[in-house]
């Protein structure tokens, strides 16, 4: 699993490389504006799939994987983004958008990233 994360002063670049392009469901990754990040934070596997929904795209082992679009569970029409294996602990950055209104990924510096994009939330 090969995710690139890359923080600015404006954006949130996540691009996916190798196989995890096509299990996401997005080989372009994606871009997220900082104005529209509420939040990002390290958290617990079970706990991100506290709000996980339905599966709309890409595959899903309980244990194991999560890739792809999967809906909101409270909030009709949102979609999460998800890119994890077997990790534990997870970045999840939340958004105001519906498509992606969460994004979550397997990163080994998931704390320092978390604490980047915290930094920039903070400035606005």
């Amino acid at each position: 699993m090969t995710v690139h994360v890359h923080v600015s002063d404006e954006v949130v670049d996540i691009d996916f490389a190798g196989v995890d392009k096509w299990a996401t469901f997005n080989p372009r990754g994606q871009h997220l504006r900082m104005a529209d990040i509420t939040a990002a934070r390290v958290v617990e596997r079970s706990e991100a799939l506290g709000r996980i929904g339905w599966r709309v795209g890409g595959g899903y082992w309980p244990g194991r994987l999560a890739t792809g679009w999967f809906t909101e569970r409270d909030r009709k029409g949102a979609r999460q983004l998800w890119c994890v294996y077997r990790d534990p602990e997870l970045l999840a950055i939340d958004t105001t958008l519906l498509k992606p209104c969460r994004v979550v990924v397997q990163h080994p510096d998931r704390h320092d990233l978390a604490w980047y994009i915290g930094e920039r939330l903070g400035r606005r």
